[in-house]
């Protein structure tokens, strides 16, 4: 990664703290099983999803799985939490296998999201699909507007898992697609 003070850089310093800070629940500045395990009950509580059900269930676990992989490569004193500065350094550092780091950590979660909010199982999400899932995380309507339309890369109407899935890379990785407003604006 360039030097921090390039603003491509700094942007994507801001996007992997955005995405940690969406699970730090009790905002400690470190992520820990408990606020995995509260981020998940309270994000399928606000996306709706019955208590039990199998699209919950999903995501109970995939918060579970992703967790597990994160402590395991980013926990490095072993005591059972990440810190906000260990997770943004961990994410942009230069021996990172980043299609291995996503896969483990950031795709388990957002794959099933996006299987509870498919609701005719077509592997795309509408706008409002997708409008869903961003409120459920805080992101204001304009800025998940702007997002989805910036993701359509064919314009047609409705997003597919690979272009999501790039964009969530592109997210953590890509200088020139940082600012793609995926968790809301700084």
């Amino acid at each position: 990664m360039a030097s921090a003070t390039d603003p491509f850089v700094a942007q994507l310093a801001r996007n992997a703290g955005s995405a940690f800070d969406t699970s730090d629940m009790d905002h400690d500045g470190y992520l820990d099983h408990h606020d995995m395990s509260v981020a998940a009950e309270a994000l399928c509580d606000r996306l709706g999803l019955a208590d039990p059900s199998p699209q919950r269930d999903l995501v109970l676990s995939a918060y579970e799985r992703s967790w597990r992989s994160a402590a395991e490569v980013i926990d490095f004193d072993g005591d059972g939490r990440i810190s906000r500065d260990d997770y943004i350094q961990h994410v942009h550092s230069p021996h990172l296998d980043r299609t291995a780091f996503v896969a483990q950590v950031v795709w388990p979660i957002t794959d099933a999201l996006w299987d509870a909010l498919d609701a005719d199982g077509d592997e795309k999400l509408n706008r409002p699909e997708y409008l869903r899932l961003w409120a459920a995380f805080d992101v204001e309507g304009p800025s998940a507007r702007e997002a989805f339309e910036m993701l359509d890369a064919n314009r047609d109407g409705r997003l597919s898992k690979d272009e999501f899935a790039q964009a969530m890379y592109d997210f953590y990785y890509k200088p020139e697609r940082a600012t793609v407003p995926i968790l809301g604006r700084p």
